[in-house]
């Protein structure tokens, strides 16, 4: 792949929230800092797993400078753009260049399901027209049960027509392991990552490059191990916690469940606090992952 680097284990961050419903950016920033020690490539803000729909492109734009003021690596940041407005869109890729990330993680325009392949383009030009253009690398969300779009491959080919190597990768989030490898063996120069743990190993062995996640935010050591030996008869053990794990989180609320356990693990109920309309756990719906999570063998509360 002409972008090797792009490759491993990146985590789709999940973003703290302060009394205010306002982004924590000091609490952000600590954490993408230990995603990065415990093995992660690269950090994905404001995605899914990020509430990033909840957030304006303005508290965005504020929360990846106060990244760079807090010495955050910001080539190791891949945001994620998430509107449906190119306008927006242009506003947030232009600051991702600015501040020099890695690249931009791009959802199509959600909310009009009848929108035509040309009409996409049509979106990504005006977008990366009124960010000016930028030297930008360029990955592709492709996440239909929110979005409403899909990036067939049909799709993806016109993107890699107009753009050329500016479009470097697409994240599969669809959890079928079909549509990645239909993708990671349709266009061999893009980096095709999987939102799933469960699709990891097996994407690996058709020429995925790694995965774009939610569950690195507690388990990026784990998974970086299995990303390096996917087919090793250790990487069993890893395989099964994996699958255990992220239906547990799955079934209890998914990027909440990430932030109760987040609130136990850093034992700060911060990190529990979500944007409206999305609301916390309740601490017995939160106490079923935890029980779930350290039958796994992983310590989510901090000994006494």
């Amino acid at each position: 792949m002409a972008n090797s680097d792009l490759s491993g284990i990146i985590c789709a961050s999940v973003t703290p929230v302060n009394a205010q419903y306002g982004i924590d950016a000091g609490r952000l920033a600590m954490h993408c800092a230990r995603l990065l020690e415990n093995g992660c490539s690269f950090v994905s803000t404001f995605g899914t797993t990020g509430e990033g729909a909840s957030f304006s492109t303005n508290e965005k734009i504020a929360a990846l400078r106060a990244l760079r003021d807090a010495g955050a690596d910001m080539s190791k940041q891949i945001p994620s753009v998430m509107t449906p407005s190119s306008d927006e869109a242009g506003r947030l890729i232009a600051e991702i260049a600015a501040l020099g990330c890695r690249g931009a993680l791009v959802l199509p325009p959600f909310y009009y399901g009848s929108a035509t392949e040309e009409g996409i383009v049509a979106f990504f030009e005006a977008a990366l027209a009124k960010a000016g253009n930028p030297d930008l690398d360029i990955l592709l969300y492709n996440i239909p049960q929110f979005s409403r779009i899909t990036f067939t491959p049909a799709l993806v080919a016109k993107l890699v027509d107009r753009f050329g190597q500016q479009i470097v990768g697409v994240k599969d989030s669809t959890g079928k392991l079909e549509s990645g490898i239909e993708l990671a063996q349709g266009f061999p120069q893009l980096s095709v990552f999987t939102g799933d743990d469960r699709v990891l190993p097996h994407l690996l062995a058709k020429g995925g490059a790694g995965m774009i996640g939610g569950m690195p935010n507690l388990f990026a050591s784990d998974l970086r191990q299995l990303y390096e030996a996917p087919e090793a008869t250790s990487s069993e053990a890893l395989k099964a916690n994996a699958a255990t794990r992220i239906e547990a989180v799955d079934a209890n609320g998914a990027l909440l469940a990430l932030k109760a356990t987040l609130a136990a693990v850093y034992d700060d109920a911060e990190w529990a606090r979500a944007m409206p309309p999305l609301m916390p756990i309740a601490s017995d719906q939160a106490e079923l992952v935890f029980k779930a999570i350290e039958g796994t063998g992983f310590a989510v509360r901090p000994a006494a």
